[in-house]
């Protein structure tokens, strides 16, 4: 992947997303760029040519530690590793997605988010160690701060923690100050950390954390961040350790991955399996049915057809909240998706005797976007119209060109809805509840699959409704 190219598709990603970029060809120039400005993170090439990407991030773990920094490989796991180990503090490697650039940039930006808030504590520490006395408003404000808060001096005593900090570590909450922490603490990682930072050989004006996840006997999973805290001759008299449990992070991570696995697995092979024979058996194929037998069969068709609808709809919010909805982009012709999702949808209209019509403007651009993820869009919309409007009714799809994009509306002559659903029809598992709605079946995440797509593609939403008369929703996509 040439380098003009990664500079170009990092920069223009990263500038949409609203952040300030600046680029540069070679090692020189990017150290150029931090010498005489402010940068916070940097995205940094392994395989440039003059000096080597690697030599640039040794030289900024030097100079300008406070840097986030991602490096990019072709693939090489071994040079990211070595990298990581230099003190980056994640990798993408190349081809990468446009997802996979955003997801690791905001990572960053939180960890950004994070040396703040410990830098903060750091003084606040600081000001305790020098003081040494009470200080009841400092005391106050740590107290009520949800993650643990450890202040040591420079031989490894307590002098102060929150009692979050305390319940992290196993201790009674009035048994830690004046402790050395090899007393007090159990866990051996933790102490060996915080004496590590203690007595390694830091240069003086340096700041960088250790940080480490633990498991805990108790099975408390901590990520925790260690600074030194020096005085105004830059001598080191003490720590500030920030304990952050990610035990309900990792346990929810955990719970949706094999949910979903579940799902696939378990519960869809077999509904489409089922779905199949019912299907053989209203055909007749093993042996003629009575009404009454057809009848019960049917009923028992569309209730698994419902189930696999809501297992496909649970997959794709999984993936909307991965960030995976939009893995693989193209070219797309939206006038010969939308047309052809009305053709889809027309059979269901015609049953439900609602006319069904399409006005799509010519001329319309190309954008660039995912397939699948934009037929899901106007399925659900489509589909949604069609089953809120009562016979009779109207649904009318329109396309047409507004400015940068492209502007879509689906209006219905429904039963609408009140304003107070209006803020909420968005949400997953939501749906308006009524007299008039009360046989409509749906799983309510069709409407917060719309939005995931749309928001994914950078573009807008918005619902007109009144109660009697129907509803228009209104999606517009900008022309990339």
């Amino acid at each position: 992947m040439p380098i003009a190219k990664v500079l170009y598709d990092c920069s223009q990603i990263l500038t949409d997303e609203g952040y300030k970029v600046r680029t540069a060809e070679n090692g020189e120039e990017a150290l150029l760029i931090v010498q005489k400005g402010h940068v916070d993170i940097m995205l940094l090439d392994l395989e440039m040519s003059g000096l080597s990407g690697m030599k640039v991030l040794r030289t900024l773990r030097q100079a300008r530690p406070e840097i986030v920094v991602i490096v990019l490989t072709g693939g090489d796991t071994v040079a990211a590793m070595v990298a990581l180990r230099e003190g980056a503090y994640d990798y993408i490697s190349k081809p990468f997605t446009e997802d996979q650039v955003r997801m690791v940039v905001k990572r960053a930006v939180e960890k950004k988010i994070l040396q703040s808030q410990v830098k903060a504590l750091k003084k606040q520490g600081e000001a305790i160690l020098q003081k040494r006395g009470d200080n009841e408003s400092i005391k106050t404000i740590i107290d009520s701060i949800a993650d643990g808060i450890l202040v040591t001096d420079q031989r490894g005593k307590v002098i102060l923690h929150n009692p979050r900090a305390a319940t992290m570590v196993g201790v009674a909450k009035d048994s830690m100050v004046g402790r050395s922490i090899r007393d007090c603490i159990k866990n051996e990682s933790l102490v060996e950390l915080i004496t590590k930072m203690l007595t390694q050989d830091v240069p003086p004006r340096s700041s960088i954390p250790e940080e480490v996840c633990l498991i805990e006997a108790g099975g408390v999973r901590l990520r925790v961040h260690i600074y030194p805290v020096r005085n105004k001759n830059r001598a080191l008299i003490g720590t500030v350790t920030l304990l952050h449990d990610v035990a309900h992070i990792s346990a929810m991570d955990r719970v949706k991955s094999d949910f979903v696995a579940m799902v696939s697995h378990e519960l869809k092979s077999p509904l489409s399996s089922t779905l199949l024979q019912l299907s053989v058996v209203l055909d007749g194929i093993v042996g003629e049915l009575n009404d009454k037998q057809k009848d019960l069969l049917r009923k028992a068709k569309e209730k698994v057809k419902c189930m696999i609808t809501l297992m496909n709809d649970l997959l794709n919010v999984c993936r909307i909240e991965e960030g995976r909805v939009i893995e693989q982009r193209e070219l797309l012709s939206l006038s010969e998706i939308l047309q052809r999702t009305v053709d889809l949808m027309r059979p269901q209209a015609e049953d439900k005797n609602v006319d069904l019509q399409i006005s799509a403007e010519e001329g319309i651009p190309f954008i660039n976007g995912n397939r699948s993820g934009l037929e899901a869009v106007f399925v659900n919309l489509i589909s949604n119209a069609i089953k809120y409007t009562p016979s009779g009714g109207q649904v009318r799809v329109t396309m047409k060109r507004e400015g940068e994009s492209v502007q879509i509306k689906v209006s219905d002559t429904g039963i609408g809805m009140e304003d107070k659903d209006i803020t909420r029809i968005f949400d997953k598992f939501y749906r308006v509840k009524s007299d008039r709605t009360r046989d409509i079946t749906g799983t309510g995440l069709g409407l917060s699959i719309v939005k995931g797509v749309v928001d994914a593609h950078r573009g807008t939403l918005s619902v007109e409704s009144e109660v009697g008369k129907g509803t228009t929703v209104t999606v517009s996509l900008p022309i990339w």
